[in-house]
């Protein structure tokens, strides 16, 4: 008797549960037609504190929503709430969805997914599997009984399990934890990790959990891999590039511009700077010349219109890119000046962005890129040195759509720096050039380097002001003002300071010897060529 209550106690105590547990409280979700998401093998339950869930199921027909499509599987959809509009670039084409509408367009080309694309639930915005299917890279799989998507990403690799005998896939790695499936020989696992005597799986309904070892058989292995076939070409105008920013800021100031290439030789891009954002609806303000065109391309020099967004404060550059209708407007707008007045490209600078503009802005490169490909204009970006706060202007993204990537390598200090500084120092300028190779092939990148530097009066109290001289004028006022000058090997330029009454003045000059030691940065890159600021300062 004694061995038998032994016995129980034993079993009681080793024995495997059969207690199964409701998958409904397993994949537990919060909100209306919710389902639950396996993301690479991990429930990815919601909480009330996300205000909605990651995907739901409208119809029969599964939906993830957009911020986790974009976190997780491509972050190239952009969503523009003002219009309820979703827009995707491939490397040729531009999809456009609106909220609610089985139809969607490719270009001007009208198709249907034969249910709604995009819907919204709850101020939550939610993009259509089979839809996504057409356009990024990854697998999924819809289960019921409860609701759950098994999502699987570009780089998820998972060896493969064939189950040998009956078997039971529990919560927790251990005898004791609840049974979420039980499994029969010759079905599928994917194995993610081998925990011991016990790995953790994903069956073929879409259930996580735990299973023992001597369960399965490992027969192979699968893996996520990029299949997009995209060809992401550009145009490329030689090596050597040596382009000229031309400041032009009237329609009369664009008849001197024989005399601008006379004193420039060596310049094959003109860039002037013809044409601003002048409202909210994607407008341009244009002073842009055929005589200017016809004149530089008699003297075999191309010419890339420059493209702003800093002249006129009442315009909203993240309303502008941010809403479709509006980036539709701005980049058809540029292509007809550039058709209108035969330019050779289109150059893009467009500064100060706001972190809400981002998507805007990229998309916005993408579509121009994708319109001036098709009518053969070159687009180059200017973009600052690369650091944290710039990261919103994607270049990574832009290297894959326009044809040249310009480095701003100048205002390293500039008018409002709150001390004394270089323009444009060599390290410096070199570390921006090494950061932007990370990103950008050197094919594609061009150096823009400044012909100007500034003379900063500094105050017994530490506050500084500055004024820009172009390189003939800042000679000029060393000469006038006696000031001796010292080569700094580090900084790559002359150095001089004065002081006159209670206020020291301080100058990095930019000469042709500090402009030299850049050229020889951009050789020993093999960059592109070089871009400079500006034509003409005083």
């Amino acid at each position: 008797m004694v061995l038998a209550v032994g016995g129980i106690a034993y079993i009681k105590k080793y024995a495997p549960t059969k207690e199964h547990m409701d998958l409904a409280e397993y994949f537990k979700t919060n909100y209306d037609n919710e389902a639950a998401v396996i993301l690479n093998g991990e429930f990815k339950g919601s909480t009330e504190e996300d205000g909605h869930g990651l995907a739901i199921v409208k119809e029969g027909k599964p939906y993830l929503e957009v911020g986790f499509v974009k976190e997780n599987i491509d972050d190239g959809y952009v969503y523009d709430s003002s219009e309820i509009t979703l827009r995707y670039a491939t490397d040729t084409q531009v999809y456009t969805a609106v909220v609610g509408n089985s139809d969607y367009t490719v270009d001007k080309s009208n198709e249907s997914l034969g249910y709604p694309v995009v819907i919204a639930q709850d101020n939550t915005v939610y993009i259509a599997t089979e839809y996504i299917d057409k356009l990024s890279d990854y697998q999924w799989k819809y289960h019921e009984g409860p609701d759950r998507i098994t999502v699987n990403t570009v780089g998820f690799k998972s060896d493969i399990g064939i189950i040998k005998r009956k078997g039971q896939i529990r919560k927790l790695n251990g005898p004791k934890s609840p049974v979420l499936e039980d499994v029969t020989k010759g079905e599928q696992l994917y194995v993610l990790r081998d925990t011991g005597k016990w790995s953790y799986v994903v069956s073929e309904k879409g259930v996580c959990g735990y299973i023992k070892n001597r369960s399965f058989n490992i027969e192979g292995d699968i893996s996520v891999d990029a299949t997009n076939d995209r060809k992401y070409n550009h145009i490329s105008v030689g090596d050597g590039i040596c382009l000229m920013w031309h400041q032009v800021t009237s329609q009369a100031a664009n008849g001197d511009i024989a005399n601008v290439l006379a004193s420039s030789p060596l310049v094959t891009v003109m860039s002037p700077t013809w044409f601003h954002l002048n409202d909210n609806n994607g407008g341009i303000a244009s002073i842009a010349s055929t005589n200017y065109v016809n004149t530089c391309h008699a003297n075999n020099v191309q010419v890339w219109g420059l493209v702003s967004n800093l002249e006129d404060s009442s315009v909203d550059t993240t309303t502008v890119l941010n809403t479709t209708s509006a980036r539709d407007n701005l980049v058809n707008n540029l292509i007809a000046q550039a058709i209108t007045y035969g330019l050779d490209g289109i150059n893009v600078d467009i500064e100060q962005l706001s972190g809400a503009a981002a998507d805007g802005y990229i998309q916005f490169i993408k579509e121009l890129s994708i319109k001036c490909e098709k009518n053969d204009i070159v687009l180059s970006v200017d973009n600052y040195v690369p650091t944290a706060s710039s990261a919103i202007y994607n270049r990574v993204e832009q290297a894959k759509y326009a044809d040249y990537v310009i480095i701003m390598g100048y205002d390293e200090h500039y008018s409002g720096s709150e001390e004394a500084g270089s323009v444009a120092s060599l390290g410096w300028v070199e570390q921006g050039i090494k950061d932007t190779l990370t990103e950008v092939p050197a094919k594609q990148v061009i150096l823009g380097i400044p012909l100007y530097c500034r003379v900063w009066e500094v105050a017994e109290d530490g506050s500084v002001d500055s004024t820009a001289y172009g390189m003939n004028a800042i000679q000029s006022y060393l000469k006038t003002n006696s000031v001796n000058t010292t080569w700094d090997d580090s900084l790559g330029q002359y150095y001089g300071e004065y002081t006159k009454g209670d206020k020291t003045y301080k100058i990095w000059v930019e000469d042709e010897t500090s402009i030299e030691k850049k050229l020889i940065l951009m050789g020993e890159n093999k960059l592109a060529g070089g871009a400079f600021w500006k034509k003409r300062l005083r």
